[in-house]
């Protein structure tokens, strides 16, 4: 992952056109935008399975169904869909969709992309895990394709908006390197292909043939800005006209820019820490000599208690977030259903801590790492490092490791390594629409023959828990469903599965003369930048 520093952050300029109009229309004249993104783009859109790559995805590729600012899932390449019976969806491509060279968007380009998404040789995150519950898909005429699940699933449309679609004859011959280049760069969103520099620069222009309502801005540029500082002195320095993931720390000088305004919204996830709880022996995990343990500590819940009563959530919104986050008691958050009301706060006790660690055998404490992101998350790299302090407060001698996203998801993917004894991460409601893709990816026991668990790198393992989540996902009703994962997030919680740091914000930060519409999964669509009337 490369960052741009502060001179090269200044060196282009965008061309702006400060015409206004209103919200939805398009101009006839020129309209750019210039986004400084944190999170730099794959273009191969099977690669890498993240929220920052399906939003890119989405816009240049297009997908089945699409996720609005508030997760829920609306048609995109698909026209209508329908349950055929419980474990049998089908749905209708819309026939006015095409793809940016003039083909038609077919069944068997649909079947091909969702075969490519599953089997991709070498993925740096594998889609399979989005894809769970599904067991076959076909297509049964040019205009409709079928999709088999192994039982009923609700939330099989926000699967299907996962998975970008391009032309089979892409889908089955094309390489990661021609997607680089731009030459399999082809799909069926409303913005096409226009250049590619990995790490440095995305540029898209507006379709003009889109089937449906055209995209807001003749030309978009996406920058890949990872440091922090860089991004907010483009913003600054009129470089670039919006910028996502925006520090916390930033927020009130910008406020006080009068060119500038800041846009905040809830996010549809929680920053929490996953412990290794699955094997007897942790490799990141060693005794106060420094040698290995015979066994892990984090498999003893008072061990599991003792470090999150280690952590001082209020310190770490107000002094390291500055702020923008609520302190959680849980892995699901407010706005999603399946959170859990009723369950106590999260507390900050180091002396209770300290003594349900002696309790559990370890008055000395242990030495142990965490590893974290530190391009992923906003403040990925100062949250780790302030929760690396506080556990060493409680006895822990604490080695820190932050990794760019794509070292560290890779690691923790590859279900057969060492993964991490203890890792930071956070996880959105986009693959399910309520707390069914938290459940089933990060708390469910790892079964990869029916996808879950595979954002689960400490194995975490409860039978009872498993059932809840198993029953959920084929539980059609929405409320009893939402009331079946809050039992499943209250077992959990219990024993604290993983440790719930902190409910995330959305800041984004623009020119004055636009507005945003937030995306509670923290995903940078450019047209959700509307020129202000």
């Amino acid at each position: 992952m490369r960052g741009w520093d502060l001179p090269r952050a200044r060196q282009v300029v965008a061309a702006i056109c400060l015409s206004t109009f209103a919200a939805g229309a398009v101009p006839a004249e020129a309209q750019e935008l210039t986004i400084g993104t944190r999170s730099e783009m794959t273009l191969d859109p099977h690669f890498l399975w993240s929220t920052p790559n399906r939003a890119y995805n989405v816009q240049l590729y297009g997908a089945l169904m699409r996720l609005d600012e508030t997760m829920r899932a609306q048609p995109m390449l698909a026209e209508t869909h329908k349950l055929v019976d419980d474990s049998t969806w089908e749905f209708r491509l819309n026939p006015k969709a095409r793809f940016h060279n003039g083909e038609t968007v077919t069944a068997d380009d649909v079947v091909a992309s969702f075969d490519r998404a599953l089997n991709l040789p070498k993925a740096a995150a594998s889609y399979k895990g989005a894809l769970r519950g599904i067991k076959s898909f076909k297509a049964v005429d040019a205009q409709t394709v079928r999709f088999m699940t192994d039982g009923p699933n609700p939330a099989l449309p926000h699967q299907l908006a996962q998975i970008a679609i391009v032309p089979a004859r892409i889908a089955k011959t094309a390489s990661q390197g021609d997607f680089i280049s731009g030459k399999a760069a082809i799909g069926a969103g409303p913005y096409r292909f226009v250049a590619f520099k990995p790490g440095d620069r995305l540029v898209l222009e507006r379709n003009e043939d889109y089937f449906g309502e055209k995209a807001r801005w003749a030309k978009v540029t996406f920058r890949a800005i990872s440091d922090d500082a860089a991004r907010v002195a483009a913003l600054l320095g009129g470089d670039v006209d919006l910028i996502d993931y925006v520090p916390p720390l930033d927020v009130a000088r910008l406020r006080k820019e009068e060119k500038l305004t800041v846009h905040k919204g809830p996010a549809d996830r929680t920053m929490y820490l996953i412990p290794d709880t699955g094997r007897d022996r942790s490799p990141f995990v060693r005794g106060p000599d420094g040698k290995a343990l015979d066994r892990n500590p984090m498999k003893d819940l008072r061990v599991r208690k003792a470090m999150s009563l280690a952590i001082d959530r209020d310190a770490l919104v107000q002094r390291v977030m500055d702020g923008a986050g609520t302190p959680a008691n849980q892995n699901v958050a407010p706005a999603v259903r399946g959170h859990t009301d009723g369950l106590p706060p999260a507390r900050f006790d180091l002396e209770k801590a300290k003594a349900l660690l002696a309790e559990a055998g370890y008055p000395k404490g242990f030495g142990l790492t965490v590893h974290c992101t530190n391009d992923r998350y906003v403040n990925d790299a100062r949250i780790c490092q302030a929760v690396g302090q506080m556990l060493a407060r409680l006895g822990l001698k604490m080695t820190v490791e932050t990794l760019p996203k794509a070292v560290m998801f890779p690691r923790i993917r590859d279900h057969k390594g060492e993964r991490t004894s203890l890792a930071l991460l956070s996880f959105g409601s986009g693959t399910s629409g309520d707390a069914g893709g938290v459940l089933t990816h990060t708390i469910h026991s790892y079964n990869p023959q029916k996808g879950f668990g595979t954002w689960n790198p400490g194995h975490y393992s409860n039978p009872d828990i498993d059932k809840l989540i198993e029953e959920a996902t084929t539980t059609l009703d929405a409320e009893k469903r939402g009331k079946i994962q809050s039992q499943a997030v209250r077992k959990a919680m219990e024993d604290l599965a993983v440790i719930p740091l902190f409910y995330n914000n959305v800041i984004v930060a623009s020119r004055k003369d636009l507005s945003y519409r937030i995306y509670a999964d923290q995903s940078t669509v450019a047209d959700a930048a509307i020129p202000a009337e």
